[in-house]
């Protein structure tokens, strides 16, 4: 969201912006600003489209509606941010409105004052006064020249402040759907995935498969070796595992020792043979502590694979995954099962 208007078309956006603001009884303030600010300079043609047919239904308009559109469309994301980034980027906004208010009324005034000058000119007036008329315009443009000059900077410092605003957006919304330990999604990623994934099966009719893995005794590597090797231990897991993946499936860390694969347009026996080609993988591995150079023994995992089968809640299909994985443990692990 970067402001590189010239200082008479943000004059104008200004105004129309209040003019907007007033018709509706709303209060002046940064969010209702920025959303009409947003609306007449045409920089946001979704969110323009979005008011144009809002007015046409309603005829009216709210501070919360201002709220939501400012979310959804000027943080282009559905989750808000959180405290603490909406309260900097309310700042923002106020420091900015602030310059606008000011920077309006010195023109404001400067306008007043040169148009008082006129009329004593069209009066008539003796050459020493016209001396004294020419100082005080010359005045008056040093006083616009520095309106401007700081209304100009002011932008600049916004717009400096709004980039670093949106890295923390980047990193708050990063962190919210990533697992800290592993970098793969978390649980509640893979559940919005998962919703999205069943909602293009369901619609296309198209196979989609999930796969729940676990590593196994996990417990005793983290009570023989601690805790600092465990976590080494799900890192590798997720590195390996994520390089067996492309880019439209999606890795998870679901659980401690748990992770789970979104396998869309992928029949069943496809991903029967991901999950044992991953299996694999583990038991060449020859996993040794960096401190001591001592064996950890090989790690092994045990996969449960099911496919979807169309109208099933997200549940019901989790449930059906979990159940090959348990077989799989009962069965005697480090072995992948579908069904």
């Amino acid at each position: 969201m970067l402001y590189s208007d010239s200082v008479e078309d943000s004059r104008l956006y200004f105004r129309l912006a209040l003019e907007e603001i007033g018709k509706f009884g709303l209060p002046i303030d940064p969010l209702n600003y920025c959303i009409w600010y947003e609306y007449f300079s045409e920089r946001n043609s979704d969110l323009n489209r979005f008011i144009d047919n809002y007015l046409k239904q309603n005829g009216t308009f709210s501070s919360e509606v201002s709220r939501k559109l400012f979310n959804q469309f000027i943080l282009n994301g559905k989750e808000p941010l959180n405290e603490l980034v909406q309260n900097e980027l309310k700042k923002v906004f106020s420091n900015l409105f602030r310059s606008i208010e000011t920077t309006h009324q010195t023109f404001a005034e400067s306008g007043n004052n040169l148009d008082a000058m006129s009329q004593t000119l069209d009066a008539g007036i003796t050459e020493p006064e016209i001396n004294a008329v020419v100082e005080q315009i010359k005045k008056e443009i040093k006083k616009l020249e520095s309106s401007s000059g700081n209304f100009q900077e002011d932008i600049q410092h916004a717009n400096r402040e709004i980039e670093t605003l949106k890295e923390k957006v980047a990193r708050y919304k990063n962190e919210a759907t990533k697992d800290p330990l592993t970098k793969l999604d978390n649980r509640r990623s893979f559940d919005k995935k998962m919703k999205a994934a069943l909602d293009e099966a369901n619609r296309e009719k198209s196979s989609l498969c999930l796969v729940i893995a676990d590593i196994d005794y996990f417990k005793k590597i983290n009570d023989t070796h601690g805790h600092l090797v465990g976590d080494n231990v799900l890192r590798m897991v997720a590195s390996t595992m994520k390089e067996s993946i492309n880019g439209n499936d999606t890795l998870a860390r679901i659980g401690g020792e748990e992770f789970a694969i979104l396998l869309p347009r992928t029949p069943l026996d496809g991903a029967v043979k991901l999950a044992d080609d991953i299996r694999a993988s583990f038991e060449k591995l020859d996993l040794k502590k960096k401190s001591t150079g001592e064996s950890l023994g090989t790690i092994t995992m045990s996969f449960g694979v099911t496919t979807y089968k169309h109208s099933e809640d997200a549940d019901e299909f989790i449930h059906r995954a979990d159940q090959a994985l348990y077989q799989s443990k009962e069965s005697g692990r480090n072995r992948v099962t579908g069904q």
